[in-house]
């Protein structure tokens, strides 16, 4: 119980931190998500603009 309490305490010591590692790996993978919207996301409202206009 101790060391899930260690745990728990360094976690939340590292989130409190301005450049903890908690709030790197959540800002890499909102670029991640970001990237993938943009790459994906662009084409597709092209493509269905593109798909309309054919009506």
């Amino acid at each position: 119980m101790s060391n899930l309490q260690m745990k728990l305490e360094a976690f939340i010591e590292d989130v409190n931190r301005e450049d903890g590692y908690t709030l790197l790996l959540f800002e890499k993978i909102t670029n991640l998500l970001f990237f993938f919207i943009k790459w994906g996301g662009i084409p597709l409202v092209l493509y269905l603009l593109f798909e309309i206009t054919r009506w």
